[in-house]
């Protein structure tokens, strides 16, 4: 094992820990020693990626690309520095490899469908998303990006239907899927069930703008006194918010 390669198993600890000023400062030390090491420059490329310096993290993942493959979790992080860049047409290049089966390990897939997403390529995002709900059916943002996605591709309204009931089962607190799912039901005329939706809302559910998005679908199914209980509810909460903020003075 030479001293590069020391250097850059020490850095991949550090990274795996989360400690990236370290693993960015073997990953130099190594470079230095070993400037071609693909394995250090994709280690020096990640952890500046991760430490919010897209130029210099861009410009050591192109000089390992050039002379290794990049492993999934750099090709990401190249993927997203390209669309951030404006350069879509290279991140989607990037993405579509790993998006075939077996090429990207299943922690990843979640944001493997979010940058497919970000650059347009909604078919590959939801067969990604697909895939994961298969491996993971109880990891609700799956279907949630399923059914995401499947609106963006104007597939038909029962399928996306199926996946957004899947999402609110499977986390009844998470109000944006029950705002999604209420809007959606209106959407396609299906108003008693839409309502249904809206008054198993939680409790506890207090965000204001899901609160107001959920009256709107209430008011757009005609069910006044619906909208009215949910008024009471934002009025409610915004004295709440009022009353927090002048005792915290």
């Amino acid at each position: 094992m030479t001293p590069a390669d020391c250097l850059f198993r020490w850095a991949c600890d550090a990274f795996d820990l989360g400690n990236y000023p370290a693993a960015l400062g073997l990953a130099r030390k190594g470079l230095v020693r070993d400037p071609d090491h693909p394995g250090l420059l994709q280690l020096c490329g990640l952890a500046a990626y991760h430490l919010g310096e897209p130029f210099a993290a861009l410009d050591r993942l192109e000089a390992a690309a050039a002379i290794a493959p990049l492993d999934p979790q750099s090709r990401l992080a190249i993927a997203d520095l390209y669309a951030r860049m404006g350069k879509p047409g290279a991140a989607r290049v990037a993405l579509r490899f790993l998006a075939e089966p077996g090429r990207c390990p299943l922690p990843l897939l979640p944001d493997l469908a979010r940058l497919l997403g970000k650059v347009g390529a909604y078919r590959a995002a939801f067969r990604v998303c697909r895939r994961l709900v298969a491996a993971r059916p109880w990891y609700h943002p799956a279907h949630f990006g399923a059914a995401f996605y499947l609106s963006k591709l104007r597939r038909p309204a029962d399928r996306i239907l199926r996946h957004l009931r899947a999402a609110v089962r499977l986390a009844p607190q998470a109000l944006p899927y029950r705002v999604a799912l209420a809007e959606a039901l209106v959407t396609v005329g299906r108003l008693q069930a839409a309502c249904r939706v809206i008054r198993a809302l939680p409790a506890d559910a207090g965000c204001p703008c899901c609160l107001t998005r959920l009256r709107g679908t209430a008011e757009a199914a005609g069910d006044a006194a619906l909208a009215a209980d949910l008024d009471e509810r934002i009025r409610a909460g915004a004295g709440d918010r009022r009353h927090g903020a002048s005792a915290g003075l």
